[in-house]
Parts: structure tokens; sequence; C-alpha cells
């Protein structure tokens, strides 16, 4: 209400929730597509915030406590090298020799999450999104697809966030056996910089501010990355192991060890139902996977040195 005479002209009129939705996420899936399958086309661009992030990359895991049967995604402490009794846990029950303990590693199986912000170039089944930069949740086989050009077999890699020199992403997901499948997603083979208010831009003073004011109105890309356990998310966790875990014995021995990478050189053997507080992480590791991502290491050149440091 602009004008305060309304105040005493109310109607029900202003009370109603405007239905029009605003998105800030992409969700293609086959369900919202025409005929079953869902068609768009993207561009990648970097996260203005820090760019060596514009591929968010963690371990999580959604677990299910079985004294109230409450639900939640947990995001996993060695995302960012760090000992993570979840990881441990998995991984102890998946190597026994007892059927019943491979069972209960699934209440501790992770998945690898990953989320990069990408403009809608093309999208009929969500028109009103075209133009937008849209945060992009998405699983392994777009990951692969993006380090296949990052770092090919064979021939020259491309950067798919390079704003003057990137390829198109051609989105197409289908249903496969219940569930989205993006075998047939691909990268167009041309090369296009990135249009704003359908104008091409270019590596001109101008267009890099107006980039600049673009990228800035991005989603936060932050809420993709590790999340640092509550006290809360914590409990969660230590209930979930201990309805879980039997009588405690594998979690003590898990939790021993988590203590002496603390540098704590007491070993419990107390064995109880009830066990003491989870140690859930110790100080990160300094090895490096063989997938990780560097933009500094492997492409650092093939984003724009004087955008960048103006941002």
């Amino acid at each position: 209400m602009n004008d305060l005479n309304d105040i005493f002209n109310l109607s029900l009129d202003d009370f109603k929730e405007d239905k029009k939705k605003t998105y800030s996420t992409f969700k293609p899936e086959a369900n919202s597509g025409k005929d079953g399958v869902y068609k768009a086309v993207v561009k990648f661009v970097p996260w203005h915030k820090d760019v060596k992030k514009s591929i968010m990359k963690k371990w999580s895991t959604w677990m299910t406590n079985p004294e109230d049967n409450t639900s939640k995604s947990v995001d996993c402490p060695s995302s960012i090298g760090k000992k993570s009794i979840i990881q441990d846990l998995f991984w102890k029950f998946k190597k026994s020799d007892s059927v019943a303990e491979q069972k209960i590693s699934e209440n501790f199986s992770r998945r690898e999450k990953y989320a990069s912000l990408v403009q809608i170039v093309k999208d009929d089944n969500n028109p009103d999104n075209v133009g937008k930069i849209l945060a992009w949740p998405y699983g392994s086989k777009v990951y692969n697809k993006l380090q296949a050009e990052l770092k090919p077999e064979y021939g020259k890699p491309h950067n798919p966030f390079d704003l003057f020199e990137s390829k198109p992403f051609i989105v197409h997901v289908t249903k496969v056996a219940g569930y989205n499948n993006y075998d047939n997603c691909k990268f167009a083979e041309e090369r296009t910089a990135i249009t704003i208010n359908g104008e091409t831009m270019s590596k001109t003073p101008g267009d890099m501010e107006k980039i600049k004011n673009y990228l800035n109105e991005s989603p936060d890309l932050s809420m993709y990355d590790y999340q640092e356990w509550t006290p809360e998310t914590e409990a969660f966790v230590n209930s979930v192991i201990a309805n879980v875990v039997p009588g405690g014995r594998i979690q003590n021995e898990v939790e021993n060890t988590n203590r002496a990478g603390k540098g704590n050189t007491a070993q419990s053997e107390k064995k109880t139902s009830k066990p003491e507080p989870i140690v859930t992480s110790t100080a990160a590791t300094s090895s490096k996977k063989e997938d990780d991502f560097n933009f500094d290491e492997d492409f650092g050149s093939n984003f724009d040195d004087e955008l960048y440091d103006s941002l």
C-alpha cells in the first residue's frame, strides 16, 4: 500500500500471495518436460565471489534415525579432508564378512553432490527463466561431462566457464527406470560469448562492467558448499549411530581411532549400548584427490585476468 489512506480501506486481495513464483534453482526433470523429456540450453558461468569454487563439490549422506523416523541430509567432513565417522563406519561395515553388517553400511552410504551457476539460454518449459542466472545442483553424470571438457583424453581443453569462449550446454533429461537420466546432455560445438539482455558481450571495459553487475545478481552458491556441523547436526548423527550400530561395538572402535588421530593416546575398551559423544572430525589432511579440480593449476589462464582482477 503506497497510500496511507489505504489502511482504512483494507481488502482481502491485499493479503493474497503472489502466485507468480521466482526461482533461483534450475531443476530440469523429465516429468516437467514435454512428452517426458526436459530440453533446455544453458551456459555455465563462474561464481564471481570465488571463481575457484565455480564447481561446488561435497559428499553428503541421507540419514534416518530409526528411533523417531526423522531424516535429513548430512554433509560428510571428508568433503574437506577431515576425519569422518560417517566414512569410517561405512567402510567398517562394508568390509565386514557379516551380511547383516554389510546391510548396516547402507545407513552411512555417501553420494557426491555438485552445483554450479548457469545462465538459461533457452527453456521452453520455463520461459520466464531465460536470461537469468540460476544455481544448478547436479550429479556425477553432468560433472563428468564438465571434466571431459576441462581435462579431455585427447585434444585441447575447453573451459565451460569462460565468459567469451565457452560452449553452450544442451540439457536433455529423460526418465530411465524411474529416475532422471542425463546421458543425452552434451556441449554444443560452437563457442559463444555471454549475452546480456540479448546483447553479445565483448572484452571492452563497458561490457566487462555490465558482466560484473550481471554476475553480482547471481544466487549465492555457497549454500551448496560443505556445511560445518551444528551442535544439532552432531546430536542427530550421534543418535542415528547409537540406534543403528549394534551394541556400540564398532562405534567405539571408530571413536577410539578418531581420538588417536587427535593425539589422544588413551584407548577406551568400555562397551556400552549408550556410548559417549562421538568425536566427529580431526584436522584436515593435506592430500589432494586425483579428481580435485583447481582452476589455477589446470586452467587459470583461460579466465580473463583483467575481468577477475576487478571482481
